[in-house]
């Protein structure tokens, strides 16, 4: 009789483990995608922060530059603080670019590879469309 009450208790534990893992394996892809998204944040803010220091740059020197070093940036092709977008500017002929491009563990996000702003305040994104509203 103790025998049997022991090897249902093991059935039990056994069961509890397996919906356990049942349940990580359905809720932690959702959570990494969250996490990947709550970084798109940090790269169209930083984006949205350099088109303002272009256009005071602007004000002062009649142009706007592709040097980010010479906007209160840390190089003229950075990262950002954690790590997970290089940005970078281009001049063209209207004004300038600014972008955003995922690297490292943040290329995993497949949907918004990269961001870009321009001196309009056009935004756009990369594969899709509507990755600066997320």
């Amino acid at each position: 009789m103790i025998w049997l009450q022991r090897g249902f208790v093991l059935i039990e534990m056994m069961l509890v483990v397996a919906l356990m893992g049942i349940l990580l394996a359905m809720l932690v892809p959702g959570y990494q995608q969250q996490v990947l998204g709550s970084y798109r944040l940090e790269a169209t803010q930083e984006l949205q922060r350099l088109a303002i220091l272009q256009q005071q740059f602007y004000l002062e020197r009649q142009q706007y530059t592709a040097a980010l070093s010479r906007l209160p940036a840390p190089d003229d092709s950075y990262l950002t603080a954690s790590g997970r977008f290089r940005i970078s500017a281009v001049l063209s002929a209207e004004g300038y670019l600014l972008q955003a491009e995922a690297v490292g563990p943040q290329r995993k996000d497949l949907a918004c590879q990269w961001f870009r702003l321009d001196q309009t305040g056009r935004q756009i994104s990369s594969p899709e469309a509507d990755c600066w509203q997320h």
